[in-house]
């Protein structure tokens, strides 16, 4: 089936890289218009903005012309504007450079910009309006930040290292993101078009030490080694060879299996990963299964973490409502392609998530696994994830829990402690302690007072088992009648990364 499918055309690159630009100017003029993130989320009235919106309904909020209301108009609605109010409101924009390079077009009086500019933290990214109709995008199409784009820039480990790979880079968020702690970043694609945006975003932002190579999964990496690897490949789990950035055009999660089993041959000792993926399973008990056994042979210590499961058909619907639009009159065959292609496939689960992996070789590696409710507001995390790995590697060498009774710890400062209350014979008590991240893989759990009064007291100076001693006196109880409850819950604590273990 996957050769009747559509291959939709191509589109030629965008931008002339050999004609000299400064993309400092660009930005300038954005920051000063107050083209930033937030604000834009603010006009789009949604929560981030990679989000979708109703373009009319945004149009009418930025009508009257100052310089930020022109710049959404421009790079993030796609209108045109009069030529001569853009250069009397924006006079510091070099329209006649813009347009040799390939960010503008003239025509009637009007300029237009061919590509979306959106900003994210402090860049300035360019990627592929889309167009009315999803399905109308061309195979070569290019993405911008997404949901997706978020999610991998949080669970990345942010360590200083010399040498990082973006493996499918797109218009190159990531790399970028990557360039601020690694002295060489590596990024590749197997989209040509892709790699022509992410060579320019990179001349607007004035990052060096980027390089750029166009193939498929490692190939182009050669036979080089990364303190680091991001991937956010093409992982969608479909029949289809309809885009570059969804689509494989490798069987079921091929993709996701080949990316997550190449890792450890290319990472150096200690160096990080972190890859998202779809995979597919039979049940909710075998969930974890097949990705880990992906690592098996890889030398590397690995720590999965799910965000949702889903059934093949709210998978399908998902996706195709997404880029095919449910009121298209192909939505209802191409469904039950892809479930006719599911069921000869036996796929009656598929889950997303990310793996992150650190290559520990000579020694043995553990693994681990995790549900999480949603990737959705996962911000920095990568202190978080070093503290987990390094207390697994601890747990690893113990001989028994109680060998934790000497180690000391500090309780992690990106964490809450929240009282619930209830009136009980007419005055306020607490019924329920809830422990939360306020940052980070968000973690939750509820502790009771004995807890929580440890945990504030863990502050590097003293072992748990004098921590327990002192709990023990204060309840007039024997400690060593508290001290298995309190290791099942503090090893529990441990590994969600509350603790950081004092060497």
């Amino acid at each position: 089936m996957k050769g009747k499918l559509m291959m939709q055309g191509c589109k030629a690159t965008v931008f002339d890289l050999e004609r000299a630009w400064d993309g400092a100017k660009l930005k300038a003029v954005a920051a000063e218009a107050g083209y930033t993130d937030k604000a834009l989320a603010k006009t789009l009235a949604i929560t981030c903005p990679h989000e979708q919106q109703d373009i009319e309904v945004v149009f009418r909020r930025v009508r009257i012309n100052n310089p930020y209301n022109i710049l959404v108009r421009l790079f993030r609605l796609g209108r045109a504007v009069p030529q001569s109010e853009l250069q009397k409101i924006l006079p510091g924009l070099d329209l006649e450079t813009l347009t040799a390079v390939g960010l503008l077009q003239h025509g009637d009086g009007q300029i237009r910009s061919t590509v979306k500019l959106t900003p994210f933290y402090d860049l300035l990214l360019a990627s592929d309006f889309e167009p009315p109709a999803r399905r109308e995008m061309p195979a070569d199409h290019v993405l911008g930040v997404g949901a997706a784009s978020v999610t991998l820039a949080g669970l990345t480990v942010r360590r200083p290292v010399e040498t990082a790979l973006d493996l499918g880079a797109g218009a190159g968020i990531q790399a970028f993101l990557a360039a601020r702690h690694s002295q060489r970043v590596l990024g590749t694609d197997t989209n040509e078009r892709a790699l022509n945006f992410a060579r320019f975003n990179a001349r607007l932002n004035d990052i060096e030490g980027l390089e750029w190579r166009q193939g498929s999964l490692y190939e182009p990496a050669d036979k080089q080694r990364f303190d680091l690897i991001v991937s956010n490949p093409p992982y969608v789990i479909s029949p289809e060879s309809r885009f570059v950035f969804r689509d494989a055009h490798l069987p079921g999660d091929q993709i996701s299996e080949q990316v997550i089993r190449g890792t450890g041959r290319y990472l150096n000792e200690g160096g990080f990963a972190c890859i998202l993926f779809n995979w597919h399973h039979r049940s909710e008990d075998d969930w974890a299964t097949r990705p880990l056994s992906w690592v098996g042979e890889s030398s590397c210590d690995s720590w999965l973490l799910r965000f949702s499961c889903e059934e093949p058909l709210a998978y399908a619907a998902e996706w195709l409502g997404d880029y095919e639009g449910k009121d298209s009159p192909d939505y209802g065959r191409h469904l039950d392609e892809w479930m006719s292609y599911y069921q000869d496939m036996r796929i009656e689960r598929i889950s997303a998530g990310a793996i992150i992996m650190r290559r520990r070789k000579g020694q043995r590696n553990w693994s681990r696994f995790d549900a999480i409710e949603t990737a959705r507001g996962i911000g920095s995390s990568s202190d978080q994830i070093e503290r987990i790995f390094a207390i697994e590697d601890l747990l690893e060498t113990l001989a028994e829990e109680r060998e934790l009774l000497d180690f000391r710890f500090h309780f992690d400062e990106h964490h809450r402690l929240e009282h619930r209350l209830t009136v009980e014979d007419g005055r306020w008590v607490v019924c329920e302690e809830h422990l939360h991240a306020s940052e980070g893989i968000p973690f939750a759990g509820k502790v009771d007072m004995y807890i929580a009064q440890l945990l504030a007291g863990c502050d590097g100076r003293r072992s748990l088992r004098e921590l327990i001693a002192e709990g023990a006196q204060r309840a007039g109880t024997d400690p060593e009648t508290m001290i298995p409850a309190f290791l099942k819950v503090i090893r529990k604590l441990m590994r969600s990364g509350f603790l950081r273990l004092v060497k």
